[in-house]
Parts: structure tokens; sequence; C-alpha cells
């Protein structure tokens, strides 16, 4: 808690006149923390990244007659290499049900259940480790490597830029749980564990937007 006392020289308060703000608290959830806003920035600023690559991607089909693209430099030719589906649905399926145990977790930090918040915070993690090696099973089912064409290219980006936002809500998931393990689950954690709920709400979600891109999008303009 604040102990100290602050000068507040606003009208209407004499000389000497304070504010006592000790009863206030240090963490608050949501919106009315600064750190909220910061984080819904960070996904702001990550969220124009992954639309710039879309915009490219259906920008460069502008340049080929057919897409994706032929791949003729392979014996047999592949005439319609559109990208697997199974792994890249497995994820999809993965991904999106991940919100259930991200959303009881976030509950339980909230009301301080440490245990229920360690088991979550554990559950999402080997989430995370899932969707990362699905991720790289999936590579190999574009047919195409980052550097074959500029549809493979703006593709590949798609995919890794997005595996970047899982190994990063992954890394701080497990920093998270060996805090909460070796410490007492305060408030300013708790909030932690809320804010990281928000992030993998919305890597659940771009990951839908991408996948229907990169999937379906290909097999329709075919």
């Amino acid at each position: 808690m604040v102990s100290a006392a602050v000068d507040v020289p606003t009208s209407g308060y004499g000389p000497g006149q304070t504010i006592d703000v000790s009863a206030l608290p240090v963490d608050v959830f949501d919106w009315r923390s600064p750190v909220w806003w910061g984080n819904l920035l960070a996904i702001l600023i990550e969220t124009t990244t992954l639309a710039l690559l879309v915009t490219s991607y259906f920008y460069l089909k502008r340049n080929f007659s057919e897409w994706p693209p032929p791949k003729v430099e392979v014996f047999p030719p592949i005439y319609r290499p559109v990208p697997e589906l199974t792994w890249p649905t497995i994820n999809l399926v993965l991904l999106v049900l991940s919100c259930v145990p991200m959303y009881l977790t976030d509950v339980a930090a909230r009301r301080k259940n440490r245990m229920g918040t360690l088991l979550g915070l554990l559950v999402i993690f080997l989430v995370a480790v899932a969707a990362t090696f699905i991720r790289f099973r999936e590579f190999p089912g574009i047919h195409f490597k980052w550097n074959d064409n500029a549809y493979g290219s703006v593709v590949w980006w798609m995919l890794a830029t997005h595996l970047t936002y899982i190994l990063a809500a992954g890394a701080e998931f497990l920093i998270l749980f060996f805090w909460v393990l070796t410490h007492k689950l305060d408030e300013s954690h708790a909030l932690d564990v809320t804010l990281g709920g928000g992030y993998w709400y919305w890597v659940a979600g771009t990951w839908v937007v991408v996948y229907v891109v990169v999937y379906w999008s290909a097999r329709m303009m075919s």
C-alpha cells in the first residue's frame, strides 16, 4: 500500500492540505491498470505486423495467374500446391480449445487461488510447447521453402511470426509458473497472469485469421 501523502496544488485546497491515498490499492486489474494499456498497445502493434503480412499475401496474388504458383522445379511437378491441412487444423483446434483453461487460470489468479493458477499456467505452457512442435510440422506442408518464391516467403513469414508469439507466451507462462511456485501469489503477479491471458486469447484469435488466409483462401483462389 502507498503510505505517503501527496500535496495537491488544486484550487479549493488550502496551503499544506493533503489527500490521504494510503487506502488505494497498488495494483488493479483490467483497464484500470496502466500495464493493461501497455499490453493492449503491444497487441495492436503486433496486429499491424500480421495485417501487413496478410495484405502482402493478397497483393502478391495479383502477380500470379495461378495461386499458389505451380511448383514446376520438382519431378513430377505439383500443379496445385495448396498447403496441407492436417497439422494446421490440429493446431487450430488446440489453440482455440486452450482458451478454456486460460480463462479458468485467469479466474483463479483473480481469486488468488495459488494451486489453480499453478495448474493453469502449467497446462498453457504445455499447450504452447505442443503448438510449437505442430508448427514445425506445418512448414513442410507448405510445399515451398521460404526462399523459393514470393509466395513461399510470405507464407513462411506469417507462420514464423505467429510462432514467435507462441514462444513468447510460453516463456512468460513458464516464468510465471516458477515464480508462483516459489513465492506467494500477490496482486502484482496475479495481474501478470491475467495480462498473459489476454495475450493468449489474441494468439489463438490471430491463428484463426492466418489459418483461413494461408490454408483456405489458397484453395478458394486456386
